[in-house]
């Protein structure tokens, strides 16, 4: 083997490396939202990362037991004095540990733990057992997902989520693909200008047209309906949809619209019988990115929506914060059913992305 050949391989171990890293690092949040999915209430939020779903359990005659623990004596290694702590969270897992107090931390041994039996009727209160009894066990909460998808009132949002998304997204691609049509086949005074200013329409923040947008329809009498978040698509709103349309129609060789014409074909006609069917890999593109879009909106429902009963999944999200706490449990469990379609569109639907041959025999 030469020395190009051993700094080829080297190269491409490194690159191979270098985007595993890299891909660790994008789906480390989607693993801590799995993890955190099958935890027990409270065990989401601690100081000691376990990103495996455990439980205590306490072993008494030869059999585990779940437990909830309480609290902690244990040995201060600086003075040596013996004093109970109670445990509000997962600090305190292995037996040398740092015990956070209110008023001070400091070095400790764990003696014993304070628990208290789950489902026991015998024993009612809290009992002190020795460290080496209370373990941690691998205890997925299936159970987690069953109870948040009841919680959010899955099914009738979920309605709501999929009337929304499948007409914001037949919306945006018959409108935008037909501007598209008219900005690529068509010559007209000003064609270019106002390419651009829909162009530039893309620069302008949301937040800016929110009020005016938000009074338009409260004149016609559309909030706390779903409306106002699909009927925008169906007026091309979408201006980088627009463009990706219009490009691609570049791209089609006008001897097609020729020929269209010379068989007695309309304007429409060549835009839906001709260009349109050989436009499938950007209205795939494009239909991916418009259900993301619909189906994970979050603003346009809080804006407009007002009846729990005609929520959309991603504001149902929303139930899980309350004014004090937040149910991590139950809101990772739910937004991994949530986000699953699109991931799952996504992974299916990714060759379209790369495809961009236009199937046609005929050069221009």
């Amino acid at each position: 083997m030469t020395s190009s050949q051993t700094r080829r391989i080297i190269a491409r171990l490194l690159t191979h490396a270098v985007l595993l890293a890299c891909c660790a690092a994008a789906l480390t949040p989607f693993a801590w939202m799995l993890s955190t999915s099958l935890k027990q209430s409270g065990h989401s939020l601690s100081r000691q990362v376990e990103w495996l779903p455990r439980k205590d359990v306490w072993m008494r005659d030869g059999q585990f037991t779940e437990v909830i623990t309480l609290g902690a004596r244990v040995r201060n290694l600086e003075s040596g004095a013996v004093e109970e702590v109670g445990i509000t969270s997962l600090a305190a897992r292995s037996k040398n540990t740092d015990i956070s107090l209110p008023e001070h931390r400091f070095p400790a041994e764990v003696l014993e733990w304070r628990v208290r039996p789950v489902g026991d009727a015998v024993v009612s209160g809290a009992v002190w057992v020795p460290f080496p009894e209370v373990r941690r066990r691998l205890a997925p909460h299936w159970r987690n997902y069953a109870e948040a998808l009841e919680k959010m009132r899955f099914t009738a949002l979920l309605k709501n989520t999929f009337a929304v998304t499948f007409l914001g997204t037949v919306g945006t691609l018959l409108s935008c693909s037909f501007v598209a049509y008219g900005f690529a086949r068509f010559r007209f005074p000003g064609r270019d200008v106002l390419f651009v200013v829909l162009l530039s329409s893309m620069m302008l923040p949301p937040v800016v047209t929110m009020i005016p947008v938000y009074l338009i329809f409260r004149e016609l009498r559309w909030i706390d309906t779903l409306l106002p978040l699909f009927m925008p698509a169906w007026f091309s709103t979408n201006a980088f949809a627009v463009f990706l349309f219009r490009q691609f129609f570049m791209t089609l060789p006008f001897d097609l619209d020729d020929a269209a014409r010379i068989d007695g074909c309309g304007a429409l006609r060549i835009y839906s019988n001709v260009l349109l069917p050989l436009c499938k890999p950007v209205l795939a593109t494009v239909a991916m990115f418009s259900f993301s879009g619909f189906w994970l909106d979050f603003m346009s429902p809080l804006i407009y929506l007002n009846s729990i009963l005609k929520f959309t999944l991603s504001l149902g999200l929303y139930m899980f914060k309350g004014p004090y706490d937040v149910q991590w449990d139950y809101l990772m469990a739910a937004t991994l059913v949530v986000s699953l379609p699109c991931i799952l569109i996504f992974l299916f639907g990714q060759q379209f992305f790369i495809r961009g041959v236009v199937m046609s025999g005929l050069k221009g």
